[in-house]
């Protein structure tokens, strides 16, 4: 279902969220162990807002690998609830090369999981998409930067809010230089930081803040 738009005054919201997707929704990289998750959950628990975080990130998973696993770890944490939601962020990995210099996944078969997942998920709980960053490595994110275009025009097809996170980071010195100086791939803390103020900042998760269960 699609995200409702209308704002109640001071309500503060109660919810139950499904972070789904890879190692940088898992925070990985994160000294402190929040990742761009828990710390916008933990800035939304300051405005006031009542949220249980579940973090069901895997590391090195692609679309493909979360289409398969999502809607049963999503249904044990949120059946029979009316306060779920689901925020999606995935595709760095489908777009890695593998041994042969290939993607792990092509893109019509990313967009096939991603297709997938979004046509159950908006039926179930309020649906939010956060597009893949960019991971410091050339030839994968020219690879990245095509499919985060895909999944954008997939998510606008969908009615499922997305929030490109790609220009920022890859003009923010605290997500590039994190990655720089730690394994080529993840940024540190302050880089997660950047990305949770984005989410916080964005129009569709501000009214997802604001509705009602």
């Amino acid at each position: 279902m699609p995200v409702p738009s209308h704002r109640v005054g001071a309500y503060h919201v109660r919810m139950r969220l499904c972070f789904i997707g890879d190692s940088y929704v898992t925070g990985t990289g994160d000294e402190t162990c929040q990742g761009w998750a828990g710390r916008l959950c933990a800035l939304e628990g300051q405005a006031g807002h009542d949220l249980t975080l579940y973090n069901l990130g895997i590391r090195g998973q692609t679309s493909h690998d979360i289409a398969l696993r999502w809607q049963g770890e999503a249904l044990a944490r949120l059946h029979g609830r009316n306060d779920g939601g689901i925020v999606l962020s995935f595709g760095a990995n489908d777009a890695v090369a593998d041994a042969a210099g290939q993607p792990r996944l092509a893109l019509q078969d990313s967009l096939h999981a991603t297709e997938r997942i979004l046509r159950v998920a908006r039926t179930r709980w309020p649906t939010l998409m956060i597009g893949p960053p960019p991971v410091g490595q050339p030839g994968s994110d020219r690879r990245t930067r095509v499919l985060e275009q895909a999944m954008a025009a997939l998510c606008s097809q969908a009615g499922v809010p997305f929030l490109s996170v790609w220009a920022p980071l890859l003009d923010s010195a605290a997500w590039c230089g994190g990655i720089a100086q730690g394994d080529g791939l993840h940024p540190g803390g302050a880089g997660y930081a950047v990305l949770a103020r984005l989410v916080q900042g964005w129009p569709a998760w501000r009214d997802l803040m604001a509705a009602p269960p």
